[in-house]
């Protein structure tokens, strides 16, 4: 075994990959939302673009790093957790800052 591959339990697996899936819905919602958006209020469909876009990365990147090994799995699930907790939120939170600015729904 390399001396910089790791190995991750069973339980430390599912629950990565449950917080992966979550993050892979909000990518969804906020893909919604940009669609829902993009014509009505172009200010708040670019800001749901760069969730995407921000959340797309993320989620790419961990995968390939659960895949490759290359990360301890407690960074792999602090940045899984990002993903589907602290990404929602703050883009929740740009959302309603970019709605009371008067160019929202």
């Amino acid at each position: 075994m390399p001396e910089n591959e790791n190995t991750y339990s069973l339980g430390w697996s599912l629950v990565f990959w449950l917080f992966w899936v979550g993050g892979v819905l909000v990518l969804l919602l906020f893909g919604m939302f940009l669609l829902i958006t993009a014509m009505d209020a172009p200010l708040v469909a670019g800001w749901n673009l760069l969730v995407v876009l921000a959340e797309g990365l993320l989620l790419f990147k961990t995968a390939r790093h659960f895949v490759r090994k290359d990360k301890s799995a407690s960074e792999l699930l602090l940045l899984a957790a990002v993903a589907a907790i602290g990404v929602p939120l703050v883009a929740t939170g740009g959302c309603l800052v970019v709605d009371g600015l008067g160019s929202g729904f």
